[in-house]
């Protein structure tokens, strides 16, 4: 449970890219990329979240489209 509430935690983060847009992150949006990052990000899920949210732009056209609307909404895509 530690771990799946860290991995949401950790991407909501590495998704945003500014503290008022971090503040802004739903539970919901959290969730979007969750699979996402276990699936495409692993081997920089514990790494900074910059690092994170880097794998998560450079994989965009494999994520899920859920989570593509979320880097979308928050200006990352």
């Amino acid at each position: 449970m530690f771990r799946t509430t860290k991995l949401a935690l950790v991407l909501a983060l590495a998704a945003l890219s500014s503290a008022a847009a971090a503040q802004a992150a739903t539970d919901a949006e959290k969730r979007a990329c969750q699979h996402d990052v276990a699936r495409h990000c692993r081997s920089v899920m514990h790494e900074s979240e910059q690092r994170v949210g880097q794998c998560l732009i450079v994989n965009a056209a494999y994520l899920s489209k859920a989570c593509q609307q979320v880097l979308r909404n928050h200006g990352q895509l």
